[in-house]
């Protein structure tokens, strides 16, 4: 891994988008100062940080060097409490129509691929506030992210939900097992089976099994303005934690390609 002080090269989205990518996670106490001298240190065409929302520590410094930065995003955290999820019982709603939740096999990868084309078609996320990004490229992005957690590793998981017409839904999860925390990193249900209870019997049976089995924690995050969803974890018992705010800094000859 070729690393900045906070910020990192992305090889997968370098690769994906064609230009020299750099990502990173930086808090309150990272100066903007810092922030740019890993942006020339990496020669990043692009670098892409989050910081806790409402931090404008280093936007202003960015901006005062001549690299305005794009707010791309605002991401919600959403957590609960395993352990009081066993004190108060298991039990979720019924589906309307005869589903189960199993592990997926890299025989689902095709179906989890066709799951992400039709269930992210349209949604934006902080690589569409970019006008240098191609919209089928992100969505390539989603579906190799996806499928990428399909493939037996440790710490890294995929649950799909089947019907009789087969798989027509997924979550993606890192289990963090030193931690006793697993994250639902990427979820969605096919929209031709929106509204049958199927995504809240996929999310309830993960919270049940991850609270029998010994961990503390669930998290699972979404842009903020995705309000739907937001009230199905409300309702299933997640509360919200933290936010990020997500930027984008294009480099300064790219920004004069684009002018």
């Amino acid at each position: 891994m070729i690393d900045g002080g906070h910020l990192h090269l992305s090889v997968p989205d370098s690769t994906r988008f064609g230009y020299r990518i750099v990502r990173g996670q930086v808090d309150e106490t990272v100066a903007g100062e810092e922030v740019l001298a890993d942006i020339e240190k990496l020669r990043a065409d692009i670098a892409i940080f989050r910081c806790p929302a409402g931090c404008l520590r280093q936007v202003r410094s960015l901006v005062e060097s001549g690299l305005p930065p794009i707010h791309a995003d605002t991401l919600v955290y959403y957590r609960c409490d395993l352990p009081a999820r066993l004190d108060t019982g298991l039990r979720g709603p019924a589906p309307d129509v005869p589903a189960s939740v199993r592990r997926a096999t890299l025989d689902d990868g095709v179906a989890i691929a066709g799951i992400v084309r039709s269930g992210f078609d349209g949604y934006r996320n902080h690589y569409h506030a970019n006008p240098l990004l191609r919209e089928q490229d992100i969505i390539e992005g989603y579906i190799e992210w996806a499928r990428s957690y399909t493939r037996p590793q440790t710490g890294k998981c995929t649950w799909v939900v089947e019907t009789e017409r087969g798989v027509v839904g997924f979550a993606t999860c890192g289990e963090y097992s030193g931690q006793r925390e697993v994250e639902i990193v990427l979820n969605a249900v096919d929209p031709t089976h929106n509204g049958k209870g199927l995504y809240s019997l996929l999310l309830h049976s993960l919270l049940n099994h991850y609270a029998c089995s010994g961990f503390d924690t669930l998290a699972i995050s979404t842009q903020v303005w995705n309000y739907k969803v937001q009230r199905v974890w409300m309702r299933c018992g997640l509360l919200m934690s933290h936010a990020f705010d997500t930027y984008h800094v294009n480099s300064r000859h790219l920004c004069r390609g684009n002018t």
